[in-house]
């Protein structure tokens, strides 16, 4: 596939995008009051000055932008009032995560990305004129791409990976729109050295491994009144945490309590957090159709000492889950969902366990099986059942729980350190362009 070719499917798929953008808005999938973004066009004025444009698809990748963001402020970038950051989005619920931290103090804009049509495109560049791009995703825009470097915008792909589809399809059918798309990139910054060969291959220069910026998202608050109230019935009990998980994740952890149960471990208590909360009434209805009780944190009850499973049903808590936990099952890993970030887990030194399905956080993980904090279940006609036995021996052995949560921590420090060191090298990219008078200063 061509570039020429790609905009020639582009052309088609405009002249159907405003019903498709009427049904995402009926689904609750798109804003409103926003839709003119998606075509390029902003009603906000851009500021005088440095603008460092960050984009990030959805949640995880607006995560790894606002940990970027958190370690430039650090270093120095937002110190004056010219210098600014321009944070794109594709989902509600990303848009959300990055107002809330404009709204705290973090001097951004933010503007959901306009669909990869050159002509939206071109309409969005040309307004916000941005200083420097960093693209944080897995899902490559070519246009977004290729058009950024055109306009001789300094590129920059950080935190960078492919999943395996991925990589089959761009050094496949999508090779030589690769070759025109990374070839014009000017710093491609991957997650491990895997990734960093797979980006040469593309044609992508000046390509170094660094890590994935999704190892360093802030760490979530903790409510002390929830947590007293969670413990004060189980102290006695190991607390195993199944975060944001997904149909057939819950089956598992019944088979677990069944597990369990047959070998007489009764001091363990199985905490559910789905991913989407909606699922909340057909979870509960699964459980007890297994023939057991489940209280749930929707209905304001907390678990007692003889529950088996508890269900946190309700949105901002899995801080205070994590803190309380002696064991956390990062799901969307057990079925092919990509996995989660385990991030959260290792920056409160939890140990953790993982399925196979990890195309979303591969670098995130596997740092954290190097460093002795993460157990990751290989794919195999076995792996549930050696899900379950690792459950088991883990939390029947203390020890290394804790063993294992003392080395998450420190690979969650040593994640901050490179993240840290991502920041000043692009940093230092910015300030040499300031001297070419890249900037925008109308």
């Amino acid at each position: 596939m061509s570039l020429t070719i790609y905009n020639s499917i582009w052309g088609f798929v405009k002249l159907i995008l405003e019903p498709y953008l009427k049904r995402r808005v009926k689904k609750g999938k798109e804003d409103v009051h926003r839709i003119n973004e998606r075509y390029g066009i902003s009603n906000k004025i851009r500021p005088k000055g440095t603008l460092i444009w960050l984009h990030g698809t959805s949640v995880g990748e607006s995560v790894a932008a606002l940990a970027l963001a958190n370690s430039m402020k650090k270093n120095g970038f937002g110190e004056n009032n010219n210098e600014f950051f321009l944070l794109t989005t594709n989902t509600l619920s990303a848009a959300k995560l990055i107002k809330d931290k404009i709204k705290k103090g973090l001097p951004a804009i933010h503007q959901y990305h306009p669909y990869d049509h050159p002509e939206f495109v071109s309409k969005f560049l040309k307004h916000w004129k941005p200083s420097m791009a960093v693209f944080l995703e897995s899902d490559f825009w070519p246009n977004l791409i290729y058009l950024t470097s055109n306009t001789k915008i300094p590129t920059i792909l950080a935190s960078s990976q492919m999943s395996d589809k991925s990589a089959r399809f761009w050094t496949g059918l999508g090779y030589f729109l690769a070759r025109k798309v990374f070839g014009k990139v000017d710093h491609v910054l991957a997650v491990d050295p895997k990734q960093e060969a797979l980006f040469k291959k593309l044609g992508a220069k000046n390509v170094r491994s660094l890590t994935s910026l999704k190892s360093i998202a802030d760490k979530p608050p903790i409510n002390k009144n929830y947590i007293f109230n969670l413990k004060k019935d189980l102290s006695k009990k190991k607390i195993l945490l199944a975060s944001s998980t997904h149909p057939g994740e819950e089956e598992l952890m019944i088979k677990l309590a069944d597990f369990l149960r047959k070998n007489a471990k009764d001091d363990v208590l199985i905490i559910i957090a789905p991913r989407h909360i909606k699922r909340s009434l057909s979870i509960q209805n699964r459980i007890k159709a297994a023939g057991f009780d489940i209280k749930s944190r929707s209905k304001g009850e907390f678990p007692s000492k003889n529950d088996v499973f508890y269900l946190a049903d309700t949105m901002g808590e899995m801080g205070s889950l994590i803190e309380i936990a002696d064991l956390v099952y990062v799901a969307g890993s057990m079925v092919p969902a990509g996995g989660h970030s385990p991030s959260e887990a290792s920056q409160f030194g939890k140990a953790v366990i993982m399925g196979p399905h990890t195309e979303k956080c591969n670098a995130q993980i596997k740092d954290l099986v190097w460093s002795g904090g993460a157990i990751q279940i290989e794919k195999n006609i076995n792996m549930n059942k050696n899900f379950t036995d690792s459950i088991f021996e883990l939390l029947s052995n203390p020890e290394r729980i804790e063993d294992m949560g003392k080395n998450s921590l420190i690979a969650s420090g040593y994640a901050q350190q490179r993240a840290d060191e991502a920041s000043v090298y692009l940093l230092k990219l910015l300030h040499k362009n300031d001297k070419k008078k890249l900037l925008y200063n109308d």
